[in-house]
C-alpha cells in the first residue's frame, strides 16, 4: 500500500500520528484533532519549508493511534519523543534539554523549569520534550485553577484582570485557599484524579449546606473542566500497549448502553436533541448523531424554532421532532432527549403522531438518569458506567451545538436592530 492510500484511511479522530522512513526508523511524531487532515497537509500544501520538505521525501510508512482528548494527545506525544527521540521532532524542538513544570516558592508560584537536582519543598513534574508542548499543558492547566506565575505583590500581572491568576496577596485567606488550589493542581498534575474529584465534590457540598452558592458552582464548574479532560483519560502506556483502545472503548459504551437499556440490537446510529432559547426568543434546536459511539459531525441538523408564543421547552421539543421526523434521513437505533420525564413524554406523543419507528428515552442532567417509556422509575447511571459516557457525550455535544447557533442568532438580530 503507498502512501496516498494509507492517507486516504487515517481517520478524521484526534490522536497522533507517526512518521517512518524506509527502513523503519520514525522520522517525526505529530498530534492532531484530525488525523488524517493533518497528515494530509504535509503531501498536499505548497512551501512547506526546507526541513519539512525533506522529512515528507523521506515518509515511506504512517501510523496512528486514536486518543480522546487533546489532553491525551499531549501527553502520548510527549511520551513518543521522550522515548524515541525521532530525528525531526528534536531538530524542530525548541530547547536543548528537557523541561519540567515547577511549583516552589511561597505562595507557590508554577513555572516552568530545566533539569535540576530535586530540591526539599518543590514540585517537579516532567520531564517533557519541549517548551511548547508544557506550556498547551499550563494553559489547559490555568482554566481549571487559575494560578500565579509571576510574584509582583504591590501589582497584578494580566493574567489577574483574565481571571486566571488568583492573585493571593490580598488577605492571607486569600493565601490559604490559593496553597489549597495549589495542593489540587499537584494532584491534577499527579493524575490522581479520583482524590482530586472527591475531595472537590465534599467541599462542594459544604459550600452548598452553607448556602454559599456562588463558591459551589465555582467547584461544580472545575469539576466538569476536570472530566472534561479526565473522564476517559488514559495514560501514555496504555495507548501503547492497546493502539486500538479508542475503538475498544467505543464498542464497549455501545454495548453496555444496549444491556442498560434491553435493546434487541446494539444502537449504532443514536441522534440527541436540546432546545436553547432565552425566554422563548431566539430558540434554536439541535440534533447531533452518534455513529458506533464516535461524533458523526457531517450528520448534525440544526432548527430555528418557529414556536415563540411562550418559553414553552416542550412544545419546542415537538416542533424539532416533528421537523426531523418528516426527513428522509437515516432512522436512528435510538434518540436521546435531554430533559426528564416531561421532555420525553412530549417526545413520544410526537412519536406516535407520526408513526416514527424507534427507540425514544431522556436524560435528564441532575444526577444522570435515563427515563424509559416503560417505566415509572429511572435508571441511574453510576459514574464508572461506559454507557453513561457516551450519553453524556451525546448531550453535552448537542447541548454545545443548540447554544452555538442561538448565540449566532442572538448576535445577529442584535447587529440588525
Amino acid at each position: 500500500m503507498n502512501i496516498r492510500e494509507k492517507i486516504r484511511k487515517l481517520p478524521e479522530d484526534p490522536g497522533i500520528y507517526q512518521f517512518f522512513d524506509e527502513n523503519g526508523q520514525l522520522l517525526y511524531v505529530g498530534k492532531s484533532v484530525s488525523i488524517k487532515k493533518r497528515v494530509s497537509s504535509y503531501f498536499t500544501v505548497k512551501n512547506l519549508g526546507p526541513k519539512t520538505e525533506v522529512l515528507v521525501s523521506k515518509i515511506k510508512d504512517i501510523k496512528f493511534i486514536k486518543v480522546f482528548s487533546e489532553f491525551e494527545a499531549l501527553m502520548l506525544e510527549s511520551e513518543l519523543i521522550r522515548t524515541n527521540q525521532p530525528f525531526y521532532n528534536i531538530i524542530a524542538r525548541d530547547d536543548k534539554s528537557p523541561i519540567y513544570i515547577k511549583i516552589a516558592d511561597d505562595p507557590p508560584l508554577i513555572t516552568t523549569a530545566r533539569k535540576e537536582k530535586p530540591q526539599r519543598g518543590v514540585f517537579l513534574k516532567g520531564p517533557f520534550p519541549s517548551a511548547k508542548l508544557t506550556k498547551q499543558i499550563l494553559k489547559q492547566l490555568r482554566r481549571i485553577f487559575p494560578y500565579c506565575s509571576h510574584k509582583n505583590p504591590k501589582k497584578p500581572c494580566l493574567y489577574v484582570h483574565l481571571g486566571l491568576c488568583p492573585y493571593p496577596y490580598t488577605s492571607e485567606n486569600a493565601k490559604a485557599q490559593y496553597l489549597k488550589d495549589i495542593s489540587k493542581i499537584k494532584k491534577l498534575l499527579g493524575g490522581k484524579t479520583k482524590s482530586l474529584e472527591k475531595s472537590l465534590i465534599a467541599e462542594m457540598k459544604k459550600y452548598s449546606q452553607n448556602q454559599q452558592f456562588e463558591e459551589a458552582q465555582l467547584i461544580k464548574k472545575q469539576l466538569e473542566q476536570i472530566e472534561y479532560i479526565y473522564t476517559t483519560y488514559r495514560t501514555p502506556r496504555e495507548f501503547l500497549e492497546q493502539p486500538t483502545l479508542v475503538d475498544d472503548l467505543k464498542a464497549l459504551r455501545v454495548r453496555d448502553l444496549q444491556k442498560i437499556l434491553n435493546l434487541e440490537k446494539a444502537p449504532r446510529r443514536i441522534e440527541c436533541y436540546d432546545i436553547s432559547n432565552i425566554s422563548g426568543t431566539n430558540a434554536t434546536g439541535s440534533m447531533v448523531v452518534f455513529q458506533n459511539g464516535a461524533p458523526e459531525k457531517s450528520q448534525y441538523r440544526r432548527f430555528k424554532i418557529k414556536f415563540t408564543n411562550t418559553p414553552n421547552d416542550f412544545e419546542m421539543m415537538r416542533e424539532v421532532l416533528a421537523r426531523r421526523f418528516k426527513n428522509d434521513w437515516p432512522t436512528p437505533d435510538l434518540i436521546i432527549i435531554d430533559g426528564g420525564k416531561g421532555q420525553l413524554s412530549a417526545a413520544l406523543a410526537i412519536q406516535k403522531k407520526y408513526n416514527y419507528q424507534t427507540y425514544i428515552v431522556s436524560l435528564a442532567k441532575r444526577i444522570e438518569e435515563i427515563f424509559t417509556p416503560e417505566s415509572k422509575d429511572s435508571i441511574k447511571l453510576p459514574p464508572s458506567s461506559p454507557a453513561r459516557l457516551l450519553v453524556q457525550s451525546a448531550r453535552d455535544e448537542a447541548h454545545r451545538f443548540a447554544i452555538t447557533y442561538h448565540k449566532h442568532l442572538r448576535s445577529k438580530n442584535f447587529a440588525t436592530n
